[in-house]
């Protein structure tokens, strides 16, 4: 991202235009990016694909998704009774993790969306 030679140099500019659209603030603004060309950016990849380290290859594999709810939560009983143990039998009591992107799609889609969620009652 930051050797000027690099083959994919232009994908991380160091200065980009903000479109407002009638935003006040910045951060509320789109920020216009260069695209992406994938196939340019997979090539200039694979010749450090082998250098990395465990961890990072187990980082960059696709895994779970993790929904953490409240037991104050209006979503806790219901999840509770499909998926988790009792709070009695629960180290953390305060909270369950799920790994079904299932479960999510059908609670609402714009949860499906989000690899980590953590809803708060």
């Amino acid at each position: 991202m930051t050797d000027s030679e690099s083959p994919i140099i232009d994908f991380y500019p160091t200065s980009f235009e903000v479109d407002m659209n009638g935003k006040k603030m910045s951060w509320q603004g789109v920020a216009l990016l260069p695209f992406i060309d994938e196939q340019r950016l997979l090539e200039a990849m694979q010749p450090r694909y082998s250098k990395l380290t465990e961890i990072e290859v187990h980082r960059n594999k696709w895994g779970n998704d993790l929904l953490f709810v409240s037991d104050d939560h209006s979503l806790y009983p219901s999840l509770e009774a499909l998926y988790g143990k009792k709070k009695s039998q629960q180290v953390c009591a305060h909270r369950f993790v799920f790994f079904f992107r299932q479960l999510l799609m059908a609670l609402h889609p714009s949860l499906y969306l989000l690899t980590i969620i953590q809803v708060r009652g």
